[in-house]
């Protein structure tokens, strides 16, 4: 069986890392995945696929973005760039295409011209209400199946619409837990922490990650205990560069400049985690966050914010801790109270890792893909 995987975003993040790592696990099952992105702004999602050895076509196409010069390129070109992608798959003659995110239309456009069988993966929650309403009409129109990272994305996009009769499967994000294995990985050797406890995120730097939560409860924990050191890895994109001096700002005001390390786009993320002590994620909107179940999987304690799937694979006090958005007040209260019970960290990071393995591993979710790719197929025949 041959896929078309589009990706008309480009630019690198925890989508892009799914669709390749999935691609390549698909190999197992005698599946090859073409990745489709954009010829702009995706060096590094280029690199990535390279290393995996990918089939897969650059190719003009342009992201939905609030950018004005984006968005402006995005309307001139829409139909050119249908055509394209027409052009492309009834060159191949692909046995599915999927398109990879809720606003990312040309696709599913160009594979219902082409004829060819449409499912559409859905994982977000937080979406402009007129691209979600134009993104429902054209799943009831165009796709033949759908795949959601999580229930909670079922909810918000299909539950209670003619949508909900289309097959669907929940997949979440996976991990790959023979890469990401603190048995394995090394310790990192390359940043000196100085005795302190090591309490990190990994998320880029946009306002859904909510990082200025993490910087309050930072603020909170140093009051208590001078010894910690707060790291927070993810890419700054241009396009928030606001949001991120705000976040600067933030940080000079209270004086913690020598306390909160930005790692920026941190290519050891497995060393990264297992030089850390607990690890917390502050999104305000989130679906199947990669870097929690990363997270679980390397023995970390986690303590996240309630989005997405979080609640189906964290128990609180047992797997880790959950608490409400935007709410630093009660991170620091179970960050703090962590500190002070270090045995509690151990013992709910052995049993994150379990979990980890048992429902999120990478095997899980391509089995799970096989067998959707498999049934959509056989209906379309």
């Amino acid at each position: 069986m041959r896929i078309c995987s589009i990706d008309e975003e480009g630019r690198y993040g925890g989508p892009e890392k799914r669709i390749i790592e999935i691609a390549n696990s698909l190999k197992k099952h005698d599946i090859t995945t073409h990745v489709l992105y954009p010829k702009l702004d995706s060096v590094r999602f280029s690199i990535e696929i390279k290393k995996l050895d990918i089939e897969s076509t650059p190719i003009f196409l342009t992201r939905l973005s609030k950018e004005k010069k984006i968005l402006f390129r995005y309307i001139l070109f829409f139909f050119y760039e249908i055509f394209l992608l027409y052009n492309f798959f009834y060159k191949q003659k692909f046995d599915l295409v999927q398109v990879n995110g809720s606003q990312q239309f040309k696709g599913a456009i160009a594979a219902k011209l082409a004829n060819i069988p449409t499912i559409w993966v859905l994982e977000d929650t937080m979406m402009d209400k007129t691209v979600k309403k134009i993104c429902r009409y054209l799943i009831h129109h165009l796709a033949s199946g759908i795949v959601v990272v999580a229930s909670r994305v079922y909810d918000y996009y299909i539950s209670g619409t003619e949508l909900r009769k289309k097959p669907y499967l929940v997949i979440p994000a996976h991990v790959d837990t023979k890469v990401f294995d603190p048995n394995k990985v090394p310790v990192l050797n390359n940043l000196n922490f100085n005795g302190k406890t090591i309490i990190t995120t990994v998320a880029g730097i946009n306002p859904t990650k909510g990082i200025e939560y993490f910087v309050e409860m930072a603020t909170l924990l140093l009051k208590e205990n001078k010894n910690i050191l707060f790291l927070i890895a993810g890419q700054n994109l241009n396009s928030h560069s606001i949001y991120y001096k705000q976040i600067q700002n933030l940080i000079h005001s209270n004086k913690m400049q020598d306390d909160i390390v930005f790692l920026g786009l941190f290519d050891e993320i497995p060393s990264l985690l297992k030089s850390s002590d607990i690890f917390v994620c502050t999104s305000i909107s989130e679906a199947s966050p990669m870097a929690v179940w990363e997270a679980m999987a390397m023995e970390k304690c986690v303590i996240s914010t309630d989005v997405g799937a979080v609640r189906d694979y964290i128990a609180d006090g047992k797997s880790g801790y959950v608490v409400p958005i935007k709410d630093s007040k009660e991170l620091f209260n179970i960050v703090d109270f962590l500190l002070n019970n270090p045995q509690k960290i151990n013992s709910i990071g052995k049993e994150a890792r379990k979990i980890a393995k048992e429902t999120l591993d990478i095997s899980i979710s391509a089995n799970k893909y096989n067998d959707f790719y498999k049934k959509i197929f056989r209906r379309e025949l």
